[in-house]
């Protein structure tokens, strides 16, 4: 563990070993008649949730995307402001102290990430004058997976936008697997099949690739002319990782009717996300121990097909796994690894 002085105020941030979680221990404790804020920070949206010691939510707001990678730190810090005084307000709360905040945000993937949102996160703060008894910011997906776990061995696919996993051996050792952005990774994500979906349809453009109703379904749903306007859509600067990721949609339905093209691209999708689930769970060391998996992401939870044959591949070939059945949001486990705190 090592200590630094914030750069904000007088309160301590406490790094752990691996760099991925941080404390702020206040100079003096407060009790604060509001125990809980959450926040679920993602690259599509960001949730604001104030909650009880029970976990039942008093009040919440949602917003755009608090990535910073994405949208960049002034649109992060614009978001996050906006969530939390919405939710604040909606409650019409008179403490400006809370007992835990739990900031599970995305794009904290390396030290230099949790430095730079430690900064966002307290300029959020400091703007809105609020204090914390404790604070905890982690990445999005190592929170929900303290969350589901409460402490025991376990494992977390996200397959939505982008791609990510985490395993944790139950001990100190939370290990990350994918999750390095749409320029380098992210296989077997909705920004990744999308990005399939426009290469095929241009390999086919020039005859380097097999006919595929990719090319029909897509040009007509961004009501384009051509294979060369798609191109001009794909490079324009009003274009985000949004808009290619919400191409998966056709490769999914084109796929099930029979669409060969389509039907490649999902199936070596599943392969990548197969791919990192396993290799996570065998850096964590829990591949031979029982311990429970869980699946989330527009990928996971809403294409039959992937989800269904990502399970077999799972219960054949890492049958330790439980993979549980999930109908809670992200956010839910966020509050439940914020409750861990006031434990």
């Amino acid at each position: 563990m090592r200590m630094e002085k914030d750069i904000f105020t007088n309160d301590y941030f406490i790094y752990n070993a691996k760099g991925t979680s941080l404390f702020t221990i206040k100079k003096k404790e407060e009790k604060s008649h509001v125990p809980l804020l959450a926040i679920d920070g993602g690259a599509t949206k960001t949730v604001a949730v104030i909650a009880d010691e029970k976990g039942n939510v008093l009040a919440s707001s949602e917003a755009g995307s608090s990535n910073y990678h994405v949208v960049g730190k002034t649109a992060a810090i614009r978001t996050l402001k906006t969530v939390i005084r919405n939710a604040i307000n909606s409650l019409n709360v008179k403490s400006n102290i809370f007992d835990i905040g739990i900031f599970a945000l995305a794009g904290i993937d390396t030290e230099a990430d949790q430095i730079n949102v430690a900064k966002i996160v307290k300029e959020v703060l400091v703007a809105l004058n609020i204090h914390f008894n404790k604070l905890i910011v982690e990445n999005d997906a190592l929170s929900v997976l303290f969350g589901m776990t409460k402490g025991d061995p376990g494992a977390i696919l996200i397959a939505g936008t982008g791609a990510i996993a985490f395993a944790y051996d139950g001990g100190n050792n939370p290990v990350r697997g994918g999750g390095w952005g749409h320029k380098v990774g992210d296989e077997g994500s909705g920004y990744w099949i999308g990005k399939e979906a426009i290469r095929a349809i241009l390999k086919s453009y020039d005859g380097r690739g097999s006919d595929t109703v990719l090319s029909k379904n897509v040009l007509q749903h961004l009501d384009l002319k051509n294979d060369k306007e798609l191109y001009n859509w794909v490079y324009s600067e009003e274009r985000s990782i949004h808009h290619i990721a919400a191409l998966a949609v056709f490769v999914a339905k084109a796929a099930r009717d029979g669409d060969h093209v389509s039907k490649s691209i999902i199936e070596c999708a599943i392969d990548e996300l197969f791919l990192l689930i396993d290799s996570t769970v065998r850096k964590a060391g829990i591949s031979d121990r029982s311990f429970k998996l869980l699946f989330l992401g527009g990928i996971l939870q809403n294409n039959h097909y992937v989800r269904s044959r990502l399970t077999d591949l799972v219960s054949r070939e890492i049958p330790q796994a439980e993979i549980i059945a999930n109908k809670k949001k992200p956010i839910e486990f966020i509050i439940e690894r914020g409750l861990m705190g006031l434990r």
